[in-house]
């Protein structure tokens, strides 16, 4: 039977190491949890200002485009320090807010003449809610 034996020292230095890369690359991924926030954030704000301020559909929908497309060629640039799958989740996350918003929650909340802010401001934290729960899933260790 062999036995590996490595002196106290050489092995204090590779615990280190490793404590120090794994610092490294939770420091390398914390913009993400900026750009989570950023995106819904714009999304929030795109459905109180079509519905709670009445602004045009295009002028809102306009600064939401090129607010999201400036944060994803970001998030495109710094892909090497993704948490993995990160992109693919907020894209899903995105594509399920739209569907959310413009499918179900504005027609249905329209249809049953539910004009007060309050339900909008509920429909759109709703409806951004699978963007936050990439925020959390982008912190697991």
């Amino acid at each position: 039977m062999t036995t590996n034996s490595i002196p106290l020292e050489d092995a204090e230095t590779m615990v280190l190491s490793s404590t120090q890369a794994a610092r490294k690359a939770r420091r390398a991924t914390r913009w993400f949890r900026v750009f989570i926030v950023l995106q819904a954030a714009y999304a929030f704000a795109f459905t109180l200002a079509i519905d709670v301020a009445e602004v045009p559909y295009w002028q809102a929908f306009a600064p939401l485009m090129v607010a999201t497309i400036s944060i994803w060629m970001i998030a495109c640039l710094y892909r090497q320090t993704l948490p993995r799958y990160g992109l693919r989740n907020m894209g899903i996350a995105v594509a399920t807010w739209f569907a959310l918003y413009t499918l179900m929650f504005d027609p249905a909340l329209q249809l049953l003449n539910m004009s007060s802010p309050w339900w909008w401001v509920l429909a759109g934290v709703v409806a951004i809610t699978p963007m936050l729960a990439c925020l959390f899933v982008s912190s697991r260790r």
